[in-house]
């Protein structure tokens, strides 16, 4: 029965691929309307040979995806197990990751993320269905993207996707040390493994193909006509898709789906501007007194009542940044014999402090060096002589003036430095956050 449906289904999206009625498909096939209705519905148990090679001339189907169809047209010649022993439902897909137990500090976010949620599913949305979840390393993008998913699943009746890209991994340079890379990933709260790299829109595609319910055999071989079947699966449904950790455009708009009733969150450190019509909601620092309820999250509010200037300073040590007060939180919880002070007397020293931020697989520095080796090598020098500007903010004047390239050329600069999540824009001004700007002097140090 698996293999009746999944022929039935392919049958189905080749022809709404290709914009025919079944009348259509009929009359161009020579075969009668109610055997294609029966045949997409799976209950022709052994389609005829000739019927097959008439339906794909119709389809126009050439080559590998031809061979694909008819053989899985053939798969129902095969015995098939008993129905009143086996069942065939499909199953519904739930992928979305676990949710961190303590998110705290989002409610703004996940307020849009809700409002827009009702539009889409209601059918009166207005605005675009895609939203772009971005901001620096560390700040927890994907963490609030599968949290909104869990909390906003239950209006998308036909399942939620989730597909990591690795937008992070190393690019082709060999720039990237591996391992930190792996750890430096720890803002999207998974744990470590065998790092997968950069992934294909085509590779994606098939994934997002598997989980819809079609078969590994019927999945087309060209990207773009994976694309279009994906799109014609997603029509109708009402589906969540989280897209996390994207590097660029081009790696996501293949992976949209048309339909009016689907949601997709998508996490990347940049805003992905080329995305035509999509809502962006920036993810940015914790306000401190979210900073201090993640700590204590962790720790215990006790722990932290008992030094409150303490930990105060402890926050702001850690730039409020999501990822380094985990990592402050984790190390403090490792320690239940250390008081807040410790923590904060080990982190007052800038040049040991990224080093103290790091907690088994949670590693700040190692999520600044994602960003950084990706970075182009002229945009890299600016980065690492901007941390010799004085004062919280600069202007590219100045910025022009420390790193000696010309004034346009320090702002075309900064804003990619804006883009990757190096660099917080300040109106006609930048600033470094606290933790990259020690980051940026170390780098400075070692290369220059």
């Amino acid at each position: 029965m698996q293999h009746r449906a999944g022929f039935g289904q392919w049958l189905r999206a080749l022809r709404d691929t290709r914009g025919l009625t079944q009348e259509e498909l009929a009359e161009a096939s020579g075969s009668s309307v109610r055997t294609i209705r029966e045949m997409e519905r799976g209950r022709v148990r052994t389609p005829q040979r000739r019927t097959v090679a008439l339906l794909a001339d119709a389809l126009g189907l050439a080559g590998p995806d031809r061979d694909r169809f008819v053989g899985l047209a053939r798969a129902g010649h095969r015995p098939q197990p008993d129905p009143g022993v086996v069942a065939s439902a499909p199953v519904l897909p739930s992928e979305l990751p676990a949710a961190v137990p303590n998110l705290v500090g989002r409610e703004a976010e996940l307020t849009v993320l809700a409002r827009l949620t009702t539009g889409v599913t209601d059918g009166s949305a207005t605005t675009a269905s895609v939203v772009v979840l971005h901001g620096p390393p560390g700040t927890g993008k994907s963490s609030l993207a599968v949290a909104a998913g869990h909390r906003l699943g239950t209006a998308f009746t036909d399942g939620q996707l989730f597909l990591d890209l690795h937008g992070t991994a190393p690019t082709d340079t060999g720039r990237a040390d591996s391992a930190q890379v792996e750890t430096g990933r720890a803002d999207t709260g998974r744990a470590g493994g065998a790092f997968a790299g950069i992934v294909e829109p085509a590779e994606a595609l098939a994934g997002l193909l598997r989980s819809l319910g079609v078969p590994e055999e019927a999945i087309p071989g060209p990207p773009e006509q994976r694309g279009r079947l994906f799109r014609t699966l997603t029509r109708d449904r009402r589906l969540l898709i989280v897209v996390d950790d994207a590097a660029d455009e081009a790696q996501v708009r293949p992976l949209l789906p048309a339909g009016r009733h689907c949601l997709t969150l998508v996490t990347s450190r940049r805003p992905l501007t080329g995305l035509t019509g999509a809502v962006r909601v920036p993810v940015g620092l914790l306000a401190p007194d979210a900073a201090w309820r993640l700590l204590a999250s962790i720790t215990g509010e006790d722990r932290l009542a008992a030094d409150p200037t303490g930990t105060a300073e402890l926050v702001e040590l850690c730039g409020r940044l999501p990822l380094a007060i985990r990592v402050a939180g984790n190390r403090l919880a490792s320690r239940p014999g250390w008081p807040v002070g410790q923590l904060v007397a080990q982190l007052a020293d800038p040049r040991r402090r990224l080093t103290a931020l790091t907690a088994g697989d949670l590693d700040v520095r190692a999520t600044f060096d994602v960003s950084y080796r990706r970075l182009g090598a002229t945009i890299a020098g600016v980065f690492r002589r901007a941390s010799l500007v004085p004062g919280a903010e600069f202007d590219a004047g100045l910025l022009a003036a420390v790193t000696h390239v010309d004034v346009e050329s320090a702002a075309a600069a900064a804003e990619e430095l804006v883009d990757a999540g190096l660099l917080l824009p300040r109106g006609d001004r930048y600033a470094f956050h606290g933790l990259t700007r020690i980051y940026a002097r170390e780098r400075l140090a070692l290369e220059e």
